[in-house]
This record gives C-alpha cells, sequence and structure tokens, in this order.
C-alpha cells in the first residue's frame, strides 16, 4: 500500500469525508475536531476549527495527521524465501487548538477531554477503518509503543486562548515479501 494511501485513511478515520477543493477532511466523528488535514495550511481560517460545531461551541481544533518517519523489515514466515513486509508508520497528529474561554485552564480541560475522544476512537478500531493492519499498539523492535501524548500549555492573548498537543502512535501495514 502506498505511503499517501494509508495517511489518507487515517486522515479519513479521524477527520471524515475529504473535501478536494480545501484539501481537508471535513466532518470528523470526534467531537472537537473541525478539520483534519495531511499537512500544513498556507492559510489557517478560524471557523475551520469550529467547523460543524454548534455556534455556542467553547473549544474546537484543527488535526494536521503527518508519517515523519517509515521503517521497514521483512518477517520469515515459513523459510527464508517465503514472508512478508512489516512496514511501520511512524504517525504524528498535530493537533491545534482555539477557545474562546475565559480561562486557560477550561482550554486545558477541553484538550484532555479531546485527547480522551480521540483514544477512544483509536480504540474503537484498531485498523483505523481499514487503512491500516494495526495502529497504536506496541511493537518494540519498530519503535513504536503504544499512543503517546505531549501537551503545551494553553496561552490567551486578546480573548482567544490557543493549546497544542501531539499524539504520536505506530501504524503497521504488511506487503507480500
Amino acid at each position: 500500500m502506498p505511503i499517501q494511501t494509508a495517511l489518507d485513511g487515517m486522515c479519513r478515520y479521524f477527520g471524515g469525508d475529504y473535501d478536494p477543493t480545501t484539501r481537508t477532511y471535513r466532518s470528523s466523528p470526534v467531537t472537537g475536531v473541525g478539520v483534519v488535514r495531511r499537512a500544513w495550511p498556507s492559510n489557517d481560517p478560524h471557523e475551520d476549527y469550529f467547523l460543524g460545531m454548534d455556534p455556542g461551541a467553547r473549544t474546537g481544533s484543527v488535526i494536521v495527521i503527518w508519517i515523519p518517519r517509515q521503517h521497514e523489515y521483512r518477517r520469515a514466515m515459513g523459510g527464508e524465501h517465503s514472508g512478508v513486509k512489516q512496514i511501520v508508520y511512524e504517525t504524528i497528529g498535530e493537533v491545534y487548538l482555539r477557545s474562546r474561554t475565559a480561562f486557560a485552564e477550561d482550554t486545558q480541560d477541553d484538550m484532555y477531554a479531546l485527547r480522551d475522544a480521540l483514544v477512544e476512537r483509536i480504540r474503537l478500531d484498531r485498523t483505523l477503518g481499514g487503512s491500516v493492519f494495526q495502529a497504536g499498539e506496541h511493537i518494540s523492535e519498530s519503535g513504536g509503543d503504544g499512543i503517546d501524548f505531549e501537551y503545551s500549555k494553553p496561552v490567551t492573548k486578546a480573548g482567544l486562548t490557543k493549546g497544542f498537543f501531539s499524539m504520536r502512535f505506530a501504524a503497521v501495514e504488511f506487503a507480500e515479501a
């Protein structure tokens, strides 16, 4: 499977249907996600953070899913001339938040709630909608170690609080060797 196919499938799993006009996935099944992208935009429309949410939603997000590293190796099955290639995509979801809350603490709570919703989505289907063989599982020899999160502190300026966190996991695919 080409890397673009795996990436598109993961973006669809977290972001919904693809819109070729905006190059975004715009109907996320995850509460709190406005738009999912597979690259950083040249412009960053504020309305994308709240797409599909109730008008009073206090916090929204845009997620950029990308694969910065890929590792492949052969797994022998039934002898030296039979086997499969195990392809491990190091996958990162960069989650950008914008919040209309009066307090950064509320944005932080919303960030943790979104983190929980993303983990729940991964646990719902380890194939991420059939886009890969498995994702978010421990793969020691390939560097994958479950699902890992790293958070920034929210910052409020001019009545808008912004936050950021990254979600990292290994997505595995197998190909005939």
